[in-house]
């Protein structure tokens, strides 16, 4: 409450339509319950309170007229009673035993119908409004007179025709609107679903510009975006292939004189040196490759995890695995998430004896634990380890740790299908990496 009355913009945005659709109805309507708002005011305030003190000065006239008729000719009462009934709408009754004694009901009191009796009538009077029936009693030579009328003759007749013409127009240009608005905004729904599909590595052949000028002109600069990405990306892995040759073709040369020459210590050591160098060749490349131009398709996630954990089940180490059946299939490229998952194993089988591997449905994703009971890694450490070329010198072996390329491959890999991969402490004592993939 204390917050609302601090920042009752902020607290009003929390009730406002989230979606550009509801927004665009809400301007929309907004203005249009206000015109009408201040129409009904001014029509009930102004236009309806005339019109009644009309109908009930009406009323009242013909009440007076007819006690005037009777009072002035007691003996033509059926003759004034048949004027009444047909020609002023009247029912009329001659109740020679009753007196005035009961007060007008306290509702009724200093309305139109009161004010206008009191100057038209001159005379004791009461009345009573019913749900369908306007009595009115007065006295006459001492004697009492009843009027009975509709009630809907105090009803002005245009309010029912206002009422509805004002709530079917309203209704009528708010569906009209409504339809053109969703047209309108359909066009930037199929583009957020493109832009979506496009961060998750997928293909949307179906997409096209379409809608008002401004969307278009939005629509055709992600296109592009797009093909610049792509070409980029394109020659990018090119160069880097004619990379791999020109560094491959020294290397060999260097390999082989190397081992024509006597196997000394120097020599050893220098064909140690150019192992290392081609296997970081090897490892930036794979890296570079990372931005595959592989099809997603729709795959069994717990048939690929069972397929990476067969081909690395070795020398004694345990991998445990439940698959979880109630999984849908997933829109994945199934080679590259191998690939990434495969990383993450080696991993924990490389620094552990153990791993756990589990699945489980969250909001919309698939998450996939990865856990192992080796030394694990420093907190402080969890980001660096993606860094390309990253080799942790003290929790891990730095002898047999690779090029430090295996965690930022897996990660682009996952990334580039909308989902990413974070590291936490495991429960087993290890480490524990969580991958996230969109379903």
């Amino acid at each position: 409450m204390i917050y609302a009355l601090r920042h009752p913009f902020k607290s009003l945005k929390k009730f406002l339509p989230k979606t550009m659709f509801g927004r665009s109805l809400f301007i929309l309507i907004a203005p249009l319950v206000l015109v009408q708002t201040i129409s009904a005011y001014i029509f009930f305030d102004r236009h309806w309170e005339y019109t009644t003190k009309v109908l009930a000065r009406d009323i009242a006239g013909d009440v007076s007229l007819l006690a005037d008729l009777y009072e002035k000719n007691p003996k033509s009462f059926e003759f004034i009673k048949g004027i009444a009934g047909s020609q002023l709408g009247f029912s009329m009754k001659l109740l020679p035993q009753k007196k005035l004694q009961k007060a007008t009901d306290p509702r009724w009191i200093d309305s139109f119908l009161d004010f206008e009796l009191q100057e038209k009538l001159r005379r004791p009077y009461q009345f009573e409004i019913s749900n369908t029936d306007i009595i009115i009693e007065t006295e006459v030579n001492k004697r009492v007179l009843e009027f009975t009328t509709p009630r809907k003759r105090l009803l002005p007749k245009t309010t029912p025709l206002f009422v509805m013409w004002a709530a079917g127009t309203s209704i009528f240009f708010l569906f009209v609107a409504a339809i053109f608005m969703r047209n309108q905004v359909k066009p930037l729904r199929r583009l957020a679903i493109a832009a979506d599909r496009f961060g998750k590595g997928r293909d949307f052949p179906d997409f096209k510009p379409e809608g008002a000028t401004e969307v278009r002109k939005v629509a055709q600069a992600f296109l592009s975006m797009k093909d610049r990405l792509k070409r980029q990306i394109g020659q990018r892995t090119e160069m880097l292939a004619g990379v791999s040759h020109d560094l491959r073709t020294p290397l060999t040369r260097m390999k082989l004189q190397l081992a024509m020459m006597d196997q000394n210590g120097d020599v050893k050591g220098l064909i140690t040196d150019v192992s290392d160098m081609e296997r970081m060749v090897e490892g930036y490349l794979a890296f570079a490759r990372g931005e595959s131009h592989e099809e997603s398709r729709h795959i069994d996630i717990n048939q690929l995890l069972q397929e990476v954990i067969d081909t690395r089940i070795k020398n004694g180490k345990m991998i445990h695995f439940t698959p979880d059946k109630s999984l849908p299939v997933v829109l994945l490229r199934p080679h590259m998430t191998a690939r990434a998952l495969g990383n993450l194993m080696n991993n924990g089988l490389r620094y552990g004896n153990q791993l756990w591997v589990s699945l489980e449905k969250f909001k919309g994703t698939v998450v996939i634990s990865i856990e192992d009971d080796g030394p694990g890694i420093a907190e402080e450490k969890w980001e660096d380890v993606f860094k390309p070329f990253f080799r942790l010198d003290s929790s891990r072996n730095t002898s047999t740790g690779g090029v430090g390329l295996g965690l930022s491959i897996a990660r682009d890999i996952i990334r580039n299908q909308g989902g990413d991969i974070d590291l936490s402490k495991s429960e087993q004592g290890g480490l524990k990496a969580k991958v996230t993939l969109p379903l």
